[in-house]
């Protein structure tokens, strides 16, 4: 008896020593759709690192970039057999809401989506009630223009933003509910089409603004090379809520999340679904901290004089 309990104990320690090596052929295999609007981000690259730690998945993607057009993207998703997937995972406001109204069984998980509530892409940040849950981009405007105070005077704000984008007008509505609250008149420069962004930056220069806050909008930050350096040209401060705008475009300010860590974000959200929690049942939720990058070459060539203060808490680009 005590040798038959003693090899037991051998095999059991044996099985114990496989187990915790946990080859990558033992990893459950996890297929996921990424249905991008622009290609890969830093989003993207962050949820991705963010899996590729797990020990229990092994994950292969496939990527839909829809290239910023929205007839490539209802093909995408028209043609998306979603049976070969476990998890869906998709960029911004549009491709989330597309997805939305045609898959109803597959987990989505959404990034860089500003306003999902608003958008009517969730119920609640605590209860999607739906398969869909995600990670939110969103810069409270109050707390932007809490911090702008801190380092420019701004009487006249412009709003360069693509009407045609339900997110950008979301955030054009709640910049116009705290003109009064802020004391600052909002001129509207909306973009309706690319070859017109000369006469929206003369609109902007006509009207004297003290500043152009640019959204979290697909077609501005595509058209970033068009728009923020004429604004430099005419030394009007370009504040962005797309960070990396501002090393890649040349802004003056960036307020708002890492991008690539609301790729990690994501990638926790998509986790707890593959170990058995429903998407309504997952928290959608954003970065508990605002980032702010500032370029100190356009700083210099605009003529604004960034605090010590604020840049000792800055990424700062030259």
């Amino acid at each position: 008896m005590k040798k038959r309990s003693k090899m037991y104990s051998v095999v059991l320690a044996v099985i114990l020593i496989f187990a915790s090596v946990a080859p990558s052929w033992a990893r459950e295999q996890v297929h996921i759709a990424m249905v991008l609007w622009r290609g890969m981000t830093e989003a993207e690259h962050g949820f991705q690192t963010q899996l590729k730690e797990s020990e229990e998945y092994e994950f292969k993607y496939t990527v839909f970039d829809a290239n910023q057009d929205k007839k490539m993207l209802a093909d995408i998703i028209n043609n998306l057999d979603t049976s070969q997937y476990q998890l869906i995972y998709s960029f911004g406001t549009t491709v989330t809401k597309t997805l939305q109204a045609k898959v109803k069984d597959t987990p989505i998980v959404f990034n860089i989506v500003s306003r999902p509530v608003k958008a009517g892409i969730i119920d609640d940040w605590d209860h999607s009630g739906s398969n869909i849950t995600g990670a939110s981009n969103a810069v409270p405007m109050g707390s932007a223009f809490n911090t702008l105070s801190n380092v420019m005077y701004i009487g006249r704000l412009g709003f360069v933003y693509n009407p045609k984008e339900a997110n950008s007008k979301i955030q054009r509505d709640e910049l116009e509910m705290l003109q009064d609250k802020f004391n600052y008149k909002m001129v509207d420069a909306p973009i309706f089409s690319v070859d017109k962004i000369d006469e929206v930056i003369a609109t902007l220069v006509n009207e004297k603004v003290d500043a152009v806050l640019l959204p979290q909008d697909s077609l501005v930050k595509a058209s970033a090379d068009e728009i923020i350096p004429p604004l430099n040209k005419h030394k009007i401060p370009s504040i962005v809520t797309i960070p990396a705008m501002v090393g890649e475009n040349g802004a003056f300010l960036g307020l708002g999340p890492n991008y690539y860590d609301l790729g990690k974000l994501a990638a926790y959200k998509a986790l707890a679904i593959l170990r058995g929690e429903h998407p309504n049942n997952v928290a959608s939720s954003t970065l508990k901290r605002l980032h702010m990058t500032v370029n100190l070459s356009t700083a210099k060539d605009i003529g604004v004089n960034v605090p010590i203060q604020m840049l000792r808490i800055s990424t700062v680009v030259r």
